[in-house]
């Protein structure tokens, strides 16, 4: 695929069309906007599905000596579209992530398959670490936009993970939220979570469209 081929203003609009198509036909069929932050509905679906899509576009993009060198990146992007979809809970007894599947009775096999990907998540992480934090910070530097999205992405992320759950976290510490005042985060947290699955998508063509190999 060329440069000249792969427009980041055709990205963007691609994906805030699929948005507001989206958004259109859930407020068509629906009563309440608050139906629209509901699981399975277009806010939560369409963050799943950019998080695979920019998976499966850096897979098409990336240059062969890359694939051998960062192919965590599109790995630890498919764990993401998997936990937006919550399939760490939903293939096994206990969530991948609780040590209640490794303590409790759970079946051998769900243990088996959980530990494995938490090898793979261990695995993934340090290779992020060792081998993309060094590129990520030069591109930094350089101005690089691709890595200023992805560093975006991760602010972004962490915020709408500390907002994930905010009322029982503040309860944990004797500290008590108003349901609305809940209700307004969590719906915050799903609009973050929508921002940083567009942002990567963005890192992934603009990367693309500059070149990868200016990153050195």
């Amino acid at each position: 695929m060329r440069h000249s081929d792969f427009q980041p203003a055709t990205a963007l609009s691609l994906m805030l069309a699929a948005l507001v198509l989206m958004l259109g036909v859930d407020l068509l069929l629906h009563d309440t906007i608050a139906q629209i932050f509901d699981e399975g509905h277009t806010i939560e679906f369409l963050s799943g599905v950019y998080y695979l899509a920019a998976a499966v576009l850096l897979v098409a993009v990336m240059p062969p000596g890359m694939r051998r060198s960062q192919w965590h990146l599109p790995v630890i992007l498919v764990l993401m579209f998997l936990r937006e979809f919550d399939m760490d809970k939903a293939l096994t007894t206990e969530g991948v992530l609780q040590l209640r599947l490794y303590s409790g009775p759970a079946p051998l096999a769900e243990k088996i398959a959980g530990a494995a990907v938490i090898a793979l998540i261990l695995v993934c992480a340090w290779r992020l670490t060792a081998r993309t934090v060094p590129p990520f910070v030069r591109g930094l530097r350089q101005g690089r936009p691709d890595s200023w999205l992805v560093l975006l992405a991760g602010v972004t992320v962490i915020v709408s993970k500390s907002l994930d759950g905010i009322g029982r976290k503040l309860s944990a510490i004797n500290h008590e939220i108003g349901a609305e005042t809940v209700v307004r985060a969590s719906r915050i947290e799903e609009m973050l979570e929508l921002v940083a699955s567009m942002a990567l998508v963005m890192a992934v063509v603009m990367g693309h469209r500059i070149g990868w190999e200016r990153r050195d």
